[in-house]
């Protein structure tokens, strides 16, 4: 049984960050597409907690991982949860305190990311997986802290004709939210989705900043570590 545990662990952390980046991209792009089909909200909300317990299972292989895993993911868990579950106010509540964990979680999420991409000796493909992880969990913590913005003041976003009729509906917004996110992290900037609240505009110039940064610093870091260890490894 012993053996099968450690097989399993060796399997897992090998290719930790490639099933994290799926169900990411799972997350990302699933609901809007599976939206489409009629399926109810509560498939996505399942999505949303299968996804935090893979991500919290993905940081658990060194003792500083474990403890934000503990200290964070397992409230987010619990609190993503009550206010699924609650009633009243009390699910009001939870749903609140779920979401500032939620953002909590995915930017340490990214910072632990990061962290490990320089740290993991060698670097293989599944490095490259986890700097894509890292990038996603980045654009996910803007969504829900925009979903959190205008849930707190509404109307902090303008939005197009075209999209009106999706973002109206309460289950339908944090979606739009999410690809008004990952557009401003890219920087494309369609102009379908505007952000017209103080709090809402500042947040965005920094996810637009905060994406540059990622992209000119951490991947290109990551590109030049891995250059010089194959330089390393090829001298004689």
């Amino acid at each position: 049984m012993a053996d099968s545990d450690t097989t399993w662990q060796a399997w897992y952390g090998e290719r930790r960050f490639a099933v994290l980046l799926v169900l990411l991209l799972g997350l990302v792009a699933g609901p809007p597409v599976l939206g489409g089909f009629g399926l109810a909200a509560a498939w996505f909300d399942l999505v949303l907690t299968l996804l935090l317990v893979t991500a919290v299972l993905s940081l658990c292989f060194d003792r500083r991982q474990r403890l934000f895993a503990l200290l964070l993911g397992v409230p987010t868990l619990l609190l993503s949860v009550g206010g699924l579950t609650l009633p009243g106010e009390a699910g009001t509540g939870a749903r609140f305190a779920g979401q500032v964990c939620v953002i909590l979680f995915f930017f340490g999420a990214a910072i632990l990311v990061v962290r490990a991409l320089f740290t993991i000796r060698p670097l293989t493909l599944d490095s490259v997986f986890g700097a894509a992880c890292g990038y996603l969990f980045l654009g996910l913590a803007w969504a829900v802290l925009y979903s959190l913005v205008e849930d707190v003041r509404p109307g902090s976003f303008q939005v197009s004709p075209a999209l009106a009729a999706e973002a109206d509906s309460a289950h339908r917004l944090p979606h739009v939210l999410t690809y008004y996110s990952f557009v401003t992290l890219t920087t494309v900037g369609y102009g379908d989705v505007t952000p017209v609240a103080p709090a809402a505009r500042t947040f965005a110039w920094l996810e637009a900043l905060t994406g540059q940064f990622y992209l000119a610093v951490i991947v290109a870091g990551l590109v030049s570590v891995l250059a010089a260890r194959e330089e390393r490894s090829d001298a004689p």
